[in-house]
Formats: C-alpha cells, structure tokens, sequence
C-alpha cells in the first residue's frame, strides 16, 4: 500500500465529486478554496481575503491532501489492500473527515468485497444531519469503486501531479 499512489489512483474520482473554486468561499466548516481543501499544504487556513488558485494548484493540494488521508489510514489496516482500495478510503477521509470506525472494523474483519461495498454505499450521505442525495450519489459511486478500484495513476501522471505540488509550495513561500 502507498499513499501517493492511492491518492493519484482517486485523485480525478475526488475532483469530479467536489466543486472546483478558484477563490475563497465560506461553507460550513469556514473558508475553503479549490477542492473543498480549509488547509494550504503548510498548515495554514484558508481566509477569505487569500488569492485565487488555479485548477493546477487546486488539483495538486487536493491530492496532497488524500495522500495524507491514505498515509493516515494505512496504521489503521489490519489487512493489505491495493492502491486502489485505499484511494477509495482516502477519498471517505477526504469527503467526510475521517473513516468511520464501522467501515474501518468491516474492513480489517476480512469481510468480503460486497459487503464492504455495502457499507461504503451507507457512509457519509448526511450534511448536518439530513440525507443528501449529492452525498448519497457519491457514496454509491465510491461502492462501486471498491468492487472495481481505480488503477493507480501512470508514472507521467504521477510526474504532473508532484510538479503542481512543487509550484504550489514556490508560489505558497515554502522552504522560506
């Protein structure tokens, strides 16, 4: 299992779900910019008052971002699963914050691919408490996913992905 490469595996699944801003925008949890992402890759917020991004940077912070959610994900298996598998789990940290611990029991039970699917299709599909049919369709896609996960991404997609990275932490003042 690798993080990196289950991020790039997921990494176009998770941008088509999410909505693209290249500004800062309030949602419920405060400002966010690009992909949904509250967070720069140093750890600072994101404030209304920031500077445009473009889809590049968005992209390349969003994957940073599943990347650390697979890296956070990987102690807690008890089983090895592909790149792919853990992408679709980078993608429920992504979406919802975390992996339920319900999922994540299913999981390192040894339970079979349907009924893991199954219970994918049941995480993260309320907002605040109340069903939302955009989170449902989602959940239901990312079960199917795990039945057939994505491939992890080719070395030139791989390439692209960190060179947005790299640009992003020029442009963001890292190593300053």
């Amino acid at each position: 299992m690798n993080a990196q490469n289950a991020a790039a595996a997921i990494a176009s699944f998770t941008a088509s779900n999410e909505s693209f801003s290249a500004n800062p925008y309030y949602d419920v949890n405060g400002y966010a910019i690009g992909y949904g992402n509250h967070y720069y890759q140093d750890g600072s917020a994101v404030s209304a008052d920031d500077p445009p991004i473009t889809q590049d940077d968005a992209t390349a912070l969003m994957v940073f971002y599943l990347a650390q959610g697979a890296a956070a994900i990987i102690p807690q298996l008890k089983v090895s699963l592909s790149d792919g598998k853990l992408g679709v789990l980078a993608d429920v940290h992504y979406n919802c914050g975390h992996v339920p611990s319900t999922l994540m029991n299913l999981i390192n039970s040894g339970a079979d691919d349907a009924a893991v699917s199954a219970q994918i299709e049941k995480t993260c599909t309320t907002s605040g408490g109340v069903t939302n049919q955009g989170l449902v369709d989602r959940a239901a896609a990312r079960a199917a996913l795990w039945l057939s996960p994505p491939q992890a991404a080719d070395l030139g997609t791989i390439l692209a992905i960190a060179t947005g990275a790299i640009v992003l932490a020029i442009v963001l003042g890292f190593g300053k």
